[in-house]
């Protein structure tokens, strides 16, 4: 009886540690845009998330991890207040989707924006995104998410 007590305490005290390591790709996007974006730990969310050779298509931002260190703690230092919701995620294969709504504020009507992360070996390793501004005065009423 003892043993199956130690047992069962062995793992109990591993599931922890093993629920708290991302597995699959989605999970693994999804711990960096929360650490990311929400939680605004650059430089953890960088350093344990994304590969050294990531490659950047957004057109505003150069290639490596470099770029995403200098702009995201100044951009967060400047807004505060920036609000970033997941409203979905998709996931295949080694690319994972991310539609958020980005705000600068919470007065500001923001953008929808697309995220997609290429992961590898449980890295970040490729982004792109894609994003529109949430209009005053739709001409339908369907919402952009």
């Amino acid at each position: 009886m003892a043993a199956c007590v130690l047992v069962a305490s062995s793992c109990l005290a591993a599931a922890p540690a093993l629920a708290a390591a991302p597995q699959s790709n989605k999970e693994v996007a999804v711990a960096f845009f929360q650490m990311m974006f929400q939680e605004r730990d650059v430089e953890e969310a960088v350093r344990r998330y994304v590969g050294p050779n990531y490659t950047q298509h957004n057109p505003y931002m150069r290639d490596g991890v470099g770029p995403m260190l200098d702009f995201f703690p100044r951009y967060f230092e400047q807004h505060p207040q920036a609000i970033v919701d997941i409203k979905c995620v998709i996931a295949e294969g080694d690319l994972v989707m991310i539609h958020n709504l980005w705000r600068d504020s919470p007065e500001d009507r923001g953008q929808a924006v697309v995220d997609i992360f290429r992961v590898e070996n449980g890295k970040i390793v490729e982004h792109w995104d894609v994003s529109q501004e949430i209009p005053e005065n739709p001409a339908n009423k369907n919402g952009m998410f």
